[in-house]
C-alpha cells in the first residue's frame, strides 16, 4: 500500500535468521514474490488483502503546535510525516482551538495557530499516504508536521476524511 498491489510473501528473516513470524520492534528482511521493486516504497505497508490499510489525502488532526516564530495560518505549506512516510501539505481548515488541560474547545475557526496552542485542523496532502486514526492504530496514527527544516506541530488522527474535490 498505497499502491494497491497483491502479492505474498517468499521468505522473512529476522536479525539474518529465517523464521516464520516477527513482531513490531524486530529487525525483519522480507522477500516479496508477484510485487515490483518500484511499488516499494518508504510508507508503505504490508497487509492482509482483506484487511487492508486506509489510504487517505485528507485527514482530521489534533495538534499541539511547538516554539513557532510565525504563525500557522490557512493555506500554510507544509512537510506531512507519518511512520516513514513523508508528503507534502497544505492547511485546508483550522477547525477550533483546545484547552490544553482539558481539551474541550475553546475557539471555533481561528485565524491562525500560535505557539504552545492544541488545535483541530483539516490537512489536504499532495499525494496518499497510508494511515489510520489514532484510535485505532497508534503507530499509523501519529504525525508531525514541519516547515523551513523545524518541527511546528505534533499530533494524532482523529479522522480520516473522504476524498474532496
Amino acid at each position: 500500500m498505497p499502491a494497491g498491489v497483491v502479492g505474498s510473501v517468499r521468505s522473512l528473516e529476522r536479525d539474518s535468521q529465517a523464521c516464520t513470524f516477527a513482531r513490531a520492534g524486530d529487525n525483519v528482511a522480507v522477500s516479496l514474490q508477484g510485487i515490483d521493486a518500484g511499488h516499494v516504497i518508504a510508507g508503505g505497508v504490508l497487509c492482509h488483502p482483506e484487511f487492508p490499510v486506509s489510504v487517505a489525502r485528507y485527514l482530521e488532526l489534533k495538534v499541539l503546535v511547538l516554539d513557532v516564530t510565525t504563525p500557522i495560518l490557512i493555506g500554510s505549506q507544509l512537510e506531512f510525516h507519518i511512520h516513514h512516510a513523508k508528503e507534502a501539505a497544505r492547511v485546508a481548515r483550522i477547525l477550533s482551538l483546545l484547552d490544553s488541560k482539558t481539551g474541550k474547545v475553546t475557539k471555533k475557526k481561528p485565524r491562525c495557530l500560535t505557539a504552545k496552542q492544541s488545535a483541530v485542523v483539516e490537512v489536504a496532502l499532495l499525494g496518499p499516504v497510508c494511515v489510520e486514526e489514532f484510535s485505532s492504530c497508534k503507530g499509523l496514527g501519529r504525525v508531525f508536521l514541519r516547515a523551513l527544516g523545524r518541527t511546528i506541530a505534533v499530533g494524532i488522527v482523529t479522522r480520516i476524511i473522504e476524498e474532496q474535490d
